[in-house]
């Protein structure tokens, strides 16, 4: 018996076709293929892609047309972070964000429209005055409109003996390198700038190498564009499916911090993508409050992870596995001990185990889900060796989901049933598997 334990995904010997799983991709409607069609090398060993289009062995997807056309998303990745040398953050308070006219603040320093518009938003102007108002030349109006009804709003905060409120004023370089504001924003405003979402992007990849970066824009503020991933990311490199992840973010209150998993079978001259499947699984996050960093990154590998394997592996079913709550943690690991014929001792070692991973630096205190459950198991396991390792970790493979492809609701109803059983137990058969330090 080998030392090597095998995943219960290794059904046979020969490659097995899996297609997307239908619960976490779904067909996005547009540009449909024909049945069967797919990327094939041609008899001289050049790829085509699935409309007929010439390809490269490294997106065989995507018309190598559209592909020199594209930019390496490395070096779109660097450009977004050499922008963000020019950018700062100003923290004023609300007493001095008013207009000099209608360009400029009152400390001198020059608004863009996003700007201007930005200020609006603390005023009960519709943005269908200001565009009125500059149109016809009204703009001395327009700036007294404006900070007539931001003195209003500030008198009738400090009317309530509230503390003074503080407005961060972003700012950035014009073209010919000096400082503009871009936006004005309150003190809830939850700052993701654009190379931090990129760097996200950039932490959840097993590389740069290959990566294309498509449709893309990025006015200094706003961003938004594809990454298309080379096959030999995917953990199917001869998938029927190409990768990609749609981004967007907006450091002006344009939009959300958005990353969008997406599969296709084929990229043809004009970028237009053919046969294309979303997943379900994406990150919007608001600009709003403070943010969970470390949460969000985590979010984002899990949805980029979800695109790499097509939602199929272990990866998507240890994700939903997070969000099923098991708030009888003990007695459902001495129920699947006595279910699965596991010992006394290992059941110790399982409840020693998932303890432990608790106070793992990327561990949750109090994890009581089912991959909390999961992950003890598999971390006990690696205290045994050969044929025992591998039936512990073929375990955690089995009790984790019904099947390859449950969905969130499957998973929830299966642990559900396990944790009415394990109330069933007495006290006694439960408090025999309790680990208890020395």
């Amino acid at each position: 018996m080998s030392n090597t334990p095998k995943s219960f995904l290794e059904l046979d010997d020969t490659p097995i076709k899996v297609q997307p799983n239908n619960s976490v991709f779904k067909e996005a409607g547009g540009f449909q293929v024909a049945e069967g069609a797919t990327a094939k090398q041609d008899a001289n060993g050049n790829w085509v892609n699935a409309i007929g289009l010439q390809s490269t062995a490294t997106h065989k997807h995507v018309a190598k047309v559209w592909q020199d056309k594209c930019v390496p998303f490395a070096d779109f990745v660097k450009t977004v972070q050499s922008q963000s040398e020019n950018k700062v953050d100003n923290v004023k308070p609300e007493s001095q964000i008013r207009l000099k006219d209608i360009d400029t603040l009152i400390d001198g320093t020059p608004l863009t429209e996003s700007g201007l518009n930005s200020l609006r938003l603390f005023t009960d102007i519709p943005s269908s005055m200001i565009s009125y108002m500059k149109d016809r030349d009204y703009s001395d109006d327009l700036v007294r409109y404006l900070n007539d009804d931001l003195n209003r709003r500030e008198k009738e905060w400090n009317g309530k003996g509230k503390d003074a409120r503080e407005f961060r004023v972003r700012v950035r370089h014009d073209d010919a390198g000096n400082d503009i504001i871009r936006a004005i924003v309150s003190e809830r405003y939850g700052v993701i700038d654009n190379h931090e979402a990129l760097d996200m992007i950039v932490d959840a990849l097993p590389s740069l190498d290959d990566a294309l970066a498509s449709h893309l824009f990025n006015d200094g503020d706003d961003i938004y564009g594809n990454v298309l991933l080379p096959d030999h990311m995917k953990s199917e490199p001869d998938s029927d499916y190409g990768v990609g992840i749609a981004f967007r973010n907006s450091e002006i209150r344009n939009s959300t911090f958005k990353i969008s998993p997406f599969l296709f079978r084929a990229i043809c001259l004009n970028g237009m993508i053919w046969g294309r499947m979303n997943s379900e699984i994406q990150i919007n996050q608001k600009h709003l409050g403070k943010i969970d960093t470390v949460d969000l990154q985590q979010q984002v590998r899990h949805a980029i992870a979800v695109a790499l394997t097509q939602g199929n592996d272990m990866l998507t079913l240890l994700g939903y596995s997070k969000q099923v709550k098991v708030d009888n943690v003990l007695p459902v690991i001495a129920q699947i001990c006595r279910d699965e014929k596991l010992t006394v001792a290992q059941g110790k070692l399982w409840h020693k185990g998932y303890l432990d991973s608790l106070h793992e630096t990327t561990g949750h205190f109090n994890d009581k889900t089912a991959f909390g459950i999961v992950n003890g198991l598999t971390r006990s396991a690696q205290d045994y060796n050969a044929s025992t390792r591998e039936n512990m970790e073929t375990i955690a493979s089995k009790i984790l989901s019904p099947a390859i492809d449950s969905d969130l609701q499957a998973i929830s109803r299966r642990w559900g049933l396990i944790s009415e059983r394990a109330n069933i137990l007495k006290e006694k058969e439960i408090n025999q598997y309790q680990y208890v330090s020395a």
